[in-house]
């Protein structure tokens, strides 16, 4: 518009600023837990944190992995819980003082280990009232004067599912009248409890659920040697790769499996994607250190918290054949502690590149995202470019990315462009190479002797 009226036209124009990546080193961890929910991905930032929500049984798959991995620095672990087929909480009816059911009492606890909850139900403190003693070995947990009437404080079935930490409850409408559909007294245990047979199906159904997550860096099936599980995977890996959501899948091998059933495994998976442990009941200490590490740091020769021995000391030969399988073996060195020999996928490919390549990928999605629909001129997308450049010079400063050492090729190449076809389809074109550093795994030393 034309102005008439002498006078000053103000336009505001907003800075297109990208948001801020998510962070590097955020790890799914997939098994059975003591308690908490199946198949919710729940993100948790220490053990004392997974522990509340999770509980702490050794005799479950995550509880371990999770606890070497807050031991080893881990920035963040999605817990997905999976509690297989036929699978069963205990549980216990309460019968009112009319016989009918009305409440039922289930552990948080997930199969057999609910039956070990004890429950003791007499008369409250005050009339028309009872009081419920709940206990699990040294857990013990009293409630008094509770009631059968939705619209009280004392309410049973609310006050059990807000202040337990052992059961929760379900109000099972009896048709007794107020006092007489509170629970009668009983002293039993919970019952039912039955773990459930871990299959294929439910590490499909857990990935599934991690595939709405896009915080998630790493992928860890805890407990799991088995080769199909991790072809589950590295194909999860692949997938989310191409949605720009880069994952990298984490295994271990089998207890006491030899060198030679070990090596067989990387003729299956050899991905970019997917890196094996070697030797097992370490994978949460590899994971918690990848995650705590830059992300185009190297996990080569870096020291191991939390592990005090391991399960299986290879021999200097036993750690090449390893490597050349595309394994990553650990070492206990005298002055060092338990480390990792070298971190590599089963490709061979160093880990750190194949995480700088995705974090570059990670932000020029994040960059470009933000300019869909402003990209019609040539000045749109040169603004486009001129983003994507500072980032890549970004990453250049921290040493992620480096030119050639002869200085001939730079750290980064970009092109930003639509041709006439493109331009009639509403298509624009990144074109972007990136040179990622290397961890320097061998030294090589030239001593010169003067007679």
């Amino acid at each position: 518009m034309t102005r008439i009226i002498p006078g000053v036209e103000i336009q505001v124009i907003k800075e297109i600023v990208p948001q801020q990546l998510n962070p590097s080193g955020v790890v799914a961890m997939i098994g059975t837990t003591e308690k908490g929910e199946v198949l919710t991905p729940t993100h948790v930032s220490s053990y004392r944190e997974f522990a509340n929500k999770f509980g702490s049984g050794e005799n479950f798959t995550i509880t371990q992995d999770a606890k070497q991995a807050f031991q080893n620095g881990v920035f963040e672990i999605v817990v997905t819980a999976i509690s297989g087929k036929e699978g069963a909480k205990a549980s216990l009816v309460l019968k009112d003082l009319k016989n009918k059911d009305t409440a039922k009492i289930v552990a948080k606890k997930s199969g057999e280990a609910g039956n070990n909850v004890a429950v003791k139900i007499e008369p409250g403190s005050t009339p028309e009232t009872v009081k419920m003693m709940l206990s699990e070995g040294e857990t013990i947990e009293i409630f008094d004067n509770l009631v059968m009437d939705s619209l009280s404080e004392n309410y049973l079935v609310g006050y059990l599912n807000k202040n337990s930490n052992l059961v929760t409850a379900e109000d099972l409408k009896s048709s007794s009248k107020a006092p007489n559909n509170n629970p009668r007294e009983v002293e039993a245990n919970l019952s039912g409890g039955v773990t459930g047979a871990i299959s294929k199906e439910d590490y499909e159904a857990a990935l599934e659920k991690l595939e709405g997550d896009p915080d998630v860096d790493m992928v860890v099936a805890c407990d799991v040697t088995d080769p199909a599980i991790h072809a589950l995977i590295e194909a999860h890996c692949m997938k989310m790769s191409l949605e720009a959501k880069n994952r990298i899948g984490l295994g271990t091998v089998a207890k006491g499996e030899s060198i030679k059933d070990i090596t067989k495994r990387t003729t299956t998976i050899a991905s970019d994607r997917f890196a094996l442990v070697a030797p097992y009941g370490n994978l949460g200490a590899v994971a918690g250190l990848i995650s705590k590490l830059n992300y185009y740091d190297s996990p080569t020769f870096k020291p191991l918290s939390g592990l005090s021995k391991l399960e299986f000391y290879y021999t200097p030969s036993e750690q090449m054949e390893l490597l050349k399988a595309g394994i990553i073996p650990l070492e206990a060195q005298r002055g060092r502690g338990i480390i990792v020999v070298k971190g590599i996928s089963t490709s061979k490919e160093q880990i750190s590149v194949t995480r700088i390549a995705d974090h570059s990928v990670r932000g020029v999605k994040n960059i470009a995202d933000l300019f869909i629909g402003t990209l019609n001129n040539q000045s749109g997308r040169m603004a486009l470019r001129g983003k994507i450049t500072e980032f890549l010079m970004r990453m250049e400063r921290e040493g992620s990315i480096v030119p050639s050492t002869d200085g001939k090729e730079p750290a980064y190449l970009i092109d930003v462009y639509s041709s006439q076809m493109d331009f009639s389809q509403g298509i624009v074109r990144v074109d972007m190479a990136v040179r990622p550093v290397r961890a320097m795994d061998y030294i090589y030393a030239t001593i010169k002797v003067e007679a």
